[in-house]
């Protein structure tokens, strides 16, 4: 049988005792044999824990403290001074770095000062090379297709052709073709209606 923590899961959880949360958790442990035993383990715990003294802490541990840092302190000087090798490359990089953010803020001077509205000029060169060679298969000679106006078709035309196809389906209903639905059709997965039978 599973043991119920939500007693437990709530001292994780709710920060504050005294919220309406707590009470709804007290109220469960009431009725829960599980959470009043953890509640009562929990009560016992803290009543113990209140009846322990304070330990003594050591006398000389100030001084104890303070002597170890001293002795950090002494032993970290030797550690910390730099070699030669890195007090030299420390002063040859120094006028490099700045060298270097001198070039880098007269490179951006110099990009803001370009027109880069400017179009080159390049001529095209395979249009010019096609230019001079005939294509084979393809007659030189082509007319260039007419532009045809379209005709305006007034409502009234409209409506008289509507009333005229109405009439010719209406008494030849043989020659009617059916009405073809091109919606795509839509099965779920889930769907046991849409299941094929075998």
């Amino acid at each position: 049988m599973k043991k119920c923590c939500i007693y437990l899961d709530a001292l994780e959880e709710i920060s504050r005792e005294d919220s309406a949360a707590w009470q709804d958790v007290r109220m469960h442990a009431g009725r829960c044999p599980d959470c009043a035993t953890d509640m009562r383990l929990r009560g016992d715990l803290l009543e113990f824990m209140a009846e322990i003294p304070e330990p003594d802490y050591p006398a000389a541990l100030h001084s104890t403290i303070m002597g170890n840092l001293e002795d950090a302190r002494k032993n970290g000087d030797t550690d910390d001074t730099p070699s030669w090798l890195s007090r030299f490359f420390e002063r040859m990089l120094q006028p490099l770095e700045l060298v270097v953010s001198v070039g880098c803020l007269v490179m951006f001077m110099f990009l803001m000062q370009i027109d880069h509205s400017s179009q080159f000029n390049l001529k095209p060169v395979r249009p010019a090379l096609l230019a001079g060679k005939s294509i084979p298969g393809r007659t030189g000679n082509r007319q260039p297709p007419e532009t045809q106006a379209l005709e305006t078709v007034s409502a009234a035309e409209v409506d008289q052709f509507m009333r005229q196809l109405q009439e010719f389906n209406r008494t030849h209903p043989a020659q009617r073709r059916p009405q073809i639905d091109y919606t795509p059709e839509l099965r779920l997965v889930n769907d046991l209606s849409n299941r094929r039978q075998p």
